[in-house]
């Protein structure tokens, strides 16, 4: 079931879906043969976003994309009808060594 509301609990990151502005511009990725529409690109900017995401998409049975700096060839960072969870706002990385 896919929703039409755009809006995901705790999430502060940036929502963007067909009706949006940078809808096209958001899910191009480095290999123009690929053109894939999903129904919401998720950019995360934290850990707590991407675990809204995941739970969303899961709630809603969405598939689910992963997006790092959308430099896949073969296109895996974007799908049709899901969900991309753009990471490529993340740049820091915290280890907790226990």
């Amino acid at each position: 079931m896919q929703p039409t509301v755009v809006e995901i609990d705790g999430f502060r990151g940036r929502l963007i879906n067909a009706s949006h502005a940078d809808y096209d511009v958001a899910r191009a990725i480095w290999n123009g043969a690929i053109d894939r529409r999903p129904h919401l690109i998720a950019r995360c900017i934290g850990t707590a976003d991407v675990v809204a995401a995941v739970r969303f998409a899961r709630d809603h049975d969405l598939e689910i994309a992963i997006r790092g700096g959308g430099h896949g060839v073969a296109g895996t960072a974007i799908c049709d009808d899901g969900i991309v969870i753009d990471l490529s706002a993340m740049r820091g990385v915290r280890v907790d060594p226990a």
